[in-house]
């Protein structure tokens, strides 16, 4: 196997891992979501300068460090919207509005980078948004209506899309081992900015911080750990392989996704309670081979 399958492969289950793990931390260990992004900023920060030393400290010019900052800071302002809708759904159904993150961009990237339209990238577009929306809908019925937290993913994955199109602006004038570290960055100065503009956060973060076990401390900070792991190996498979190939691989979470909501909701059903239904879970599988089928057209 090339080791750039493997970093995706790599890099998608543990992902998976992640959000299911953040479902776990929301449901039964933290309370007030409006906190966490307040880890995920004390993460960036330390991976951000630990990068930075090992690379060598590179400098980059004021623009090009700016942008990649600001691609953080959009990050850790879509993950927060993030936390607030994995304490109210499903995990797997989570999964699936991800992976708009690519319908997204594929727009913005034709506004704003002049890249091209495609039939092929239309028919992707199109399938990726209606699995996606069938996905995460009650009885896998798409309406005209779509719920709060749906609109609030949706919002999330947009702004995700936008930090993604920056990035890929930068990184095509320069090197991605000098900007990694900045964007990771970014996540600390978006924290400290939710943490110094928003009272409730910095309620939240010190309330939780002071009634969580060590241990759930301990989960959570590895569980932030685990996400910059995710994102690293990903990067490296993007540096190694073809890019549409590597997309397309990572748009497997879906179905990684459903299969272990099942396992876990089995196991632990006191914790995840995902609907495990044949119905759904075959729905979800369906679902989870037209959104691959959708990456595969647009990559």
């Amino acid at each position: 196997m090339q080791s750039w399958i493997l970093y995706s492969l790599l890099g998608t289950i543990i992902t998976v891992f992640v959000i299911f793990i953040d479902k776990y931390n929301l449901t039964k260990q933290i309370k007030d979501y409006r906190g966490m992004a307040m880890y995920s900023a004390i993460i960036g920060l330390i991976s951000g300068t630990i990068l930075w030393l090992v690379m060598g400290k590179p400098m980059l010019e004021l623009q090009d460090g700016l942008l990649v900052i600001t691609t953080g800071i959009l990050s850790i302002f879509s993950a927060s919207i993030y936390f607030y809708v994995i304490q109210q759904e499903d995990a797997s159904k989570v999964l699936f509005l991800l992976q708009l993150v690519p319908v997204f961009v594929l727009t913005l990237s034709l506004l704003f980078l002049n890249e091209s339209i495609t039939l092929k990238r239309l028919l992707g577009f199109i399938l990726i948004l209606i699995s996606s929306l069938l996905a995460s809908s009650e009885n896998n019925r798409l309406k005209f209506s779509i719920n709060k937290n749906t609109l609030l993913l949706i919002v999330s994955m947009f702004l995700t899309a936008i930090s993604a199109v920056i990035f890929k602006f930068v990184v095509d004038a320069g090197s991605f081992s000098k900007v990694v570290a900045y964007e990771s960055w970014g996540w600390a100065i978006g924290g400290l900015i939710l943490f110094t503009v928003i009272p409730s956060v910095r309620t939240a973060f010190f309330t939780t911080t002071k009634s969580l076990k060590k241990i759930a401390l301990a989960i959570v900070f590895g569980n932030e750990i685990l996400f910059i792991g995710s994102k690293l190996l990903f990067f490296l498979a993007i540096s190694l392989g073809p890019v549409y190939l590597v997309n397309v691989i990572t748009g497997t979470q879906v179905l990684f996704g459903t299969l272990f909501g099942a396992i876990l909701t089995l196991i632990a059903p006191k914790i995840f309670k995902e609907d495990i239904s044949i119905q759904t879970i075959k729905s979800k599988f369906i679902f989870g081979v037209i959104t691959l089928l959708g990456l595969g057209l647009i990559y």
